[in-house]
């Protein structure tokens, strides 16, 4: 027996892989018009330093504008491998984050204000889909390695 699709509904892959197109193609140009397009109104957008994900395309499209104009200016998300989808809506891809610290990040309970640290490390995107638009966005990485390029004491 077959596990049932995780997702509403079951996905074509090629669908997935359109609205991924979509979300990463604005993401990367930091067309915010696009990118509100593409968002569902329920949009879950995960954080790796963050207690709770930004619910809300609102809430999305300003952790977006924070991160990649005010913490991390230029914050790119190169492609390394062909976006793979599966029925369920969800898109995988592997990519490189890179980008430059230059605002505050709080850690561990104490703020760290950057001074143009560069970065670089690998990682993964995750996406899920639903019709034509994107209602969950996770990324993941080795947050250790990333804090130790902008000078953040891991321990």
């Amino acid at each position: 027996m077959s596990a049932a699709p995780v997702g509403d509904t079951a996905v074509e892959p090629a669908d997935a892989l359109a609205v991924f197109d979509r979300w990463y193609d604005a993401h990367e140009s930091g067309d915010v018009p696009a990118l509100r397009e593409v968002l569902g109104d329920d949009v879950e957008v995960h954080s790796m330093f963050r207690p709770e994900p930004a619910r809300s395309r609102d809430a999305a499209v300003a952790h977006f504008l924070r991160t990649t104009t005010v913490t991390f200016p230029g914050l790119a998300m190169g492609l390394v491998s062909t976006p793979a989808a599966a029925g369920d809506g969800a898109v995988l891809a592997e990519v490189v984050f890179a980008g430059t610290f230059t605002g505050e990040l709080t850690w561990r309970g104490r703020v760290h204000r950057g001074a143009g640290q560069r970065f670089s490390l690998p990682g993964v995107v995750v996406i899920r889909t639903r019709g034509e638009a994107v209602i969950s966005v996770k990324t993941l990485y080795d947050r250790d390695d990333w804090l130790r390029q902008i000078d953040v004491p891991v321990c």
